[in-house]
């Protein structure tokens, strides 16, 4: 389970400076929000892939598909920090 701590923590961190840095975000809302959406994305996704695997037998698909909606989750959770910031001003 190491691992996947470090690679979904390193997706959200990755996301979160490509967020910040190309808009006016917080950085401190967006990597809150970051985080809790590439771990909320992994969860689902890993089990989605655990579903797979057992059909397939394969045993892989928990992994990328896991981290492949992390990526997603990160995305998401961060630019609803964005709007969030851009509704908090209105």
């Amino acid at each position: 389970m190491l691992m996947p701590t470090f690679s979904v923590t390193l997706i959200s961190l990755i996301v979160v400076a490509i967020v910040v840095v190309t808009t006016s975000a917080p950085p401190g809302r967006t990597l809150l929000f970051g985080l809790i959406g590439a771990w909320a994305g992994f969860a689902a996704g890993a089990l989605g892939g655990v579903l797979v695997d057992v059909v397939t037998g394969s045993g892989s698909y928990l992994a990328v598909v896991g981290h492949g909606v992390a990526v997603l989750g990160a995305v998401i959770g961060s630019r609803r920090a964005v709007t969030a910031q851009a509704d908090s001003r209105s």
